[in-house]
């Protein structure tokens, strides 16, 4: 009986061990992602993930993969949907999480998604994901505008006050000010409004401040 049991976990320390190797040398893995380090170096490598969602990456000829998260890089790059993230500091919490940038410009836009079963930027998303909408100005920190579940009150900021935030962010464009304010008349607060008005101010800046056409 005892000669079994040896048997039986000699056989499993040696499909772990194979298993690992083959990993370590899969040729199939395509090292067509990338992340990019504290300082700022770009390592080409394969992005996956671990039990239970801890990304990870490998590099070609590297035994074995490092795990990752919004503390120890400043961004990555995943080929295979050819989503970008980059690591920036919440204004309701202060850690570092990863965002996607959505709008780049004078005022860039970024999205967060949390909750949820599936895996998403590093996070855990799924069916019960909630959006969360971020701006910075001139490369600033970043300002939470919006959330895309039920708005309200959100670590002590308002619906209002995170609109106000947004209005005040173009407010040196008083002619796409006004146009918002009109708008908004007749439209919910939403994402796409939101994007809408970051693109006519990023285009707008560009042209003197005028109001992209």
């Amino acid at each position: 009986m005892k000669l079994k049991l040896l048997l039986l976990t000699s056989i499993c320390l040696l499909l772990s061990t194979a298993k690992i190797f083959a990993q370590d040398g899969d040729t199939t893995k395509k090292f067509n992602d990338y992340v990019i380090t504290l300082k700022n170096d770009t390592v080409k490598c394969h992005i996956g993930r671990r039990f239970l969602g801890k990304l990870t990456y490998k590099v070609d000829g590297v035994r074995g993969t490092k795990p990752f998260d919004a503390d120890s890089v400043k961004g990555f790059y995943r080929s295979e949907d050819s989503s970008f993230f980059v690591s920036k500091r919440l204004p309701e919490t202060g850690h570092l999480f990863f965002v996607r940038p959505l709008e780049q410009g004078k005022i860039n836009l970024y999205e967060r998604r949390s909750g949820g079963t599936s895996l998403h930027d590093g996070n855990i998303e799924g069916n019960g994901t909630s959006f969360f909408w971020y701006v910075s100005k001139n490369n600033d920190s970043l300002k939470f505008i919006k959330i895309g579940t039920v708005e309200g009150i959100y670590f002590g900021s308002s619906r209002k006050s995170r609109e106000k935030i947004f209005m005040d962010l173009i407010a040196d464009n008083p002619a796409l000010l006004d146009k918002y304010k009109e708008e908004r008349k007749t439209t919910n607060y939403n994402f796409e409004l939101i994007q809408f008005y970051v693109k006519l101010y990023n285009d707008g800046f560009l042209e003197n401040h005028k109001v992209a056409k």
